[in-house]
């Protein structure tokens, strides 16, 4: 069904709110997960308020959440995420990150001790919306083996790059390091869907489309070594390097059995340092019209920029209301009846 995104954000905040997220961090981390439902990534949208709200119950989520800046120096800034919401702490991080760009030209900030930060192009994308080129990672629970092996070892550790365009649509690209996302088998499994056999392999190492037997098995990477490589780095960089949990060290935000752990790194890059922001919005302006007039594949009608297709959805959806199934929709019926909501999704 359709729901209005003010409506879809409001009843996220409500539940964000009744378990103890303070109003400015209830509103951050609710435009993630609505952002995320609106572009069709629903695996990072409004279903995390159920582990939100499970953590809570097993007091494994002290809200509300608490930043602090652990140490800065120069272009540079670790930040401590409280073991509170992801999206709270990416966000400090995207602030932080951006001044001091538009200070030094190129700016770092590791975040250490949070959670789930859901779709890492929120965080890329508002960075290069003030003229900024972004490159984001993240880790996360171990669920994928390093190429060749058959045990879980790093998890599908994303990573996003967003670079300013000055136009409408922006350059944003936004990819777990695995051939699909875990929430997708995640998913495939309350739906008892089957998965495609390049997706994952069971416990014993072979391929596999039972979504259940993956989720006890390991994922497989993007591109077989190569994926392997992007998330074995995304780990040491938002892992180790920010001082979080890395490796078979983090725990999964979806069970509610510790600390999670997670790591993020962003670097920004101020583009004003390198060219005057004029000068480049008329050149990727030229290059993204000279790529889309190339010739087209069999069976194709446009090329698009990375990213492009989810930002359509987007502006749609804000128009036409966030497509979500009816179990999604059950799930903040049953989130807003515990919180007491007077809010409905009619």
């Amino acid at each position: 069904m359709k729901i209005k995104a003010d409506k879809l954000k409001a009843a996220a905040v409500e539940i964000l709110r009744a378990c103890g997220e303070s109003r400015d961090g209830a509103e951050v981390a609710a435009a993630s997960m609505v952002k995320a439902d609106a572009r069709g990534i629903t695996t990072h949208g409004t279903h995390l308020l159920v582990p939100v709200y499970d953590r809570v119950q097993a007091n494994q989520l002290p809200l509300p959440t608490t930043v602090t800046l652990v140490e800065e120096k120069g272009a540079t800034v670790i930040i401590d995420g409280g073991d509170g919401l992801g999206a709270v702490a990416g966000s400090r991080a995207v602030e932080t990150a951006v001044k001091k760009a538009k200070q030094f030209g190129v700016a770092a900030a590791l975040v250490r001790n949070t959670n789930n930060v859901g779709s890492l192009a929120c965080y890329t994308e508002a960075a290069a919306a003030q003229g900024m080129i972004a490159f984001m990672c993240c880790n996360a629970a171990s669920a994928m083996s390093p190429w060749g092996g058959a045990e879980a070892w790093m998890g599908t550790n994303p990573i996003a790059i967003a670079i300013y365009t000055g136009g409408d649509t922006m350059f944003s690209a936004d990819m777990a390091s695995s051939v699909a996302a875990r929430g997708k088998i995640r998913k495939a499994a309350r739906n008892g869907q089957a998965i495609p056999a390049d997706w994952a392999i069971d416990a014993e190492g072979n391929a596999t489309t039972d979504p259940v037997a993956a989720l006890k098995g390991c994922l497989l990477p993007m591109g077989g070594p190569k994926g392997s490589a992007l998330a074995l780095a995304a780990d040491i960089i938002a892992g180790m390097l920010s001082g979080a949990a890395y490796a078979v060290n983090l725990k999964s935000f979806h069970t509610p059995c510790g600390s999670t752990g997670v790591g993020a790194a962003l670097t920004v890059i101020n583009i004003e340092n390198f060219m005057p922001l004029g000068k480049f919005a008329g050149l990727i302006q030229g290059y993204i019209a000279d790529m889309k007039a190339l010739k087209k594949a069999a069976g194709q009608t446009e090329i698009f920029l990375p990213g492009e297709i989810e930002q359509r959805r987007e502006k749609k959806a804000a128009v036409e209301g966030v497509d979500l199934d009816e179990g999604a929709v059950e799930e903040l019926r049953g989130l807003l009846e515990k919180t007491y909501s007077r809010i409905t999704l009619e």
